[in-house]
């Protein structure tokens, strides 16, 4: 960003100052050749021949800021401003020497002045951001998020301050705006990773946010953005990305192979084999569900995370009514309700399986009794015997 307006300030004086002036050419070769060192020293020159030249001094202070020399960078541009105090270059570029020393407060209150309407559409987009970022820290977050609105609006079709403002509204809770202002950065913008980025997060937020059956639509939506994040940024990261939001769009099989193909490029990594596990559960595949995440422990996850992948093993052995190997594995997860439950479960069960045995057996002794007195009845002289 201090780049930027110097940048500004060098072109404006290129090409409306006059040359002639001791030093004055030389600084600026010396400046454009990014000799800083010797461009301080010519327009220290050009400003003791010309004391009274805002110029002179905004170009010393804006090499001053490219040597490092803040401070002194400051005291130049100061006596820029108040030579000139309305002219847009000394505004933006004392306002970016004292964001420089970290004087975040001085720097929103001159930029707070600044006439934007001077300024360039491209001029515009980076005022933006250096004015919202000092507001947000000299701690008028509010303000910064106005400042940003405005931008939006006024700039629809500019991708970085759709972005910026997206961005600061997530921050700040506002999750309908920011996917808004998101999915317009990212469709100006599509070849921008941060920007998919940040829209596929809005939208897991968003998701979780509204919940129920309507956020199935969301989640596919945030599919879309993964996929295109992917498709800039291919990593392990941003397949992680996609997989979760195939598995909030209960895209189950797409969201497993996904997170295959994470786990396969990070050996290392309990965290894919255990979402493949969830995906593989909610598909109802549980035999393959347990043998991968029982993969996932074998990847030496420790302490809370180890008994995440012990409860979701649990789950599943539950499923298969595997319930001694579901107690099991709820007590290594330190889930003694669940493991009670099922243990629970478990004694209903043997006792029911007990006293249907005991049915069957008596109906098969009943069944056996019955077929002995056919058999002696019709036997000559036979009677059946009597009844009990």
């Amino acid at each position: 960003m201090a780049k930027t307006w110097a940048g500004f300030a060098l072109t404006g004086l290129i090409l409306g100052a006059s040359a002639g002036w001791a030093g004055w050419d030389e600084g600026l070769a010396a400046f454009k050749a990014k000799n800083y060192t010797q461009a301080v020293r010519e327009f220290e020159g050009v400003v003791a021949e010309r004391p009274e030249w805002p110029q002179g001094y905004l170009m010393l202070g804006t090499a001053l800021l490219r040597a490092d020399r803040t401070a002194q960078a400051i005291e130049a541009l100061r006596k820029a401003y108040d030579l000139a105090p309305s002219d847009t270059g000394a505004q933006l570029t004392l306002a970016q020497a004292f964001v420089a020393a970290g004087r975040h407060g001085d720097a929103a209150q001159l930029l707070g002045k600044v006439n934007q309407s001077a300024l360039s559409k491209e001029q515009q987009a980076a005022f933006s951001k250096l004015y919202t970022a000092s507001l947000q820290q000299s701690g008028q977050g509010a303000k910064a998020q106005a400042e940003l609105e405005k931008a939006a609006r006024a700039n629809p079709n500019d991708s970085g301050i759709q972005y910026q403002f997206g961005v600061a509204a997530l921050n700040s809770g506002n999750t309908a705006q920011a996917v808004q202002a998101l999915e317009r950065a990212a469709r100006l913008d599509a070849k921008s990773a941060p920007k998919q980025k940040a829209l596929t997060q809005a939208l897991i937020r968003q998701a979780q946010e509204t919940g129920g059956s309507a956020n199935d639509a969301i989640y596919a939506r945030g599919v879309e953005a993964a996929r295109a994040l992917l498709a800039v940024e291919d990593n392990y990261d941003n397949r992680l990305l996609l997989g979760e939001t195939q598995l909030g769009a209960k895209q189950y099989g797409a969201a497993a192979e996904t997170f295959a193909q994470a786990a396969k490029s990070n050996s290392a990594d309990w965290l894919p084999l255990f979402y493949q596990g969830q995906a593989l559960t909610a598909a109802g595949n549980y035999e393959q569900a347990a043998n991968v995440l029982r993969s996932a422990l074998g990847r030496g996850p420790g302490g809370r995370d180890q008994a995440r992948i012990h409860n979701q093993l649990g789950f599943v052995f539950e499923k298969q009514k595997k319930l001694n190997e579901a107690v099991a594995e709820y007590r290594a997860a330190g889930n003694n309700g669940a493991a009670d439950r099922v243990a629970k479960n478990a004694e209903i069960a043997k006792h029911n399986e007990q006293a249907a045995a005991e049915e069957a057996k008596a109906k098969e002794l009943a069944e056996q009794a019955r077929k002995l007195r056919e058999e002696l009845a019709k036997q000559p002289g036979g009677a059946a015997p009597p009844p009990r």
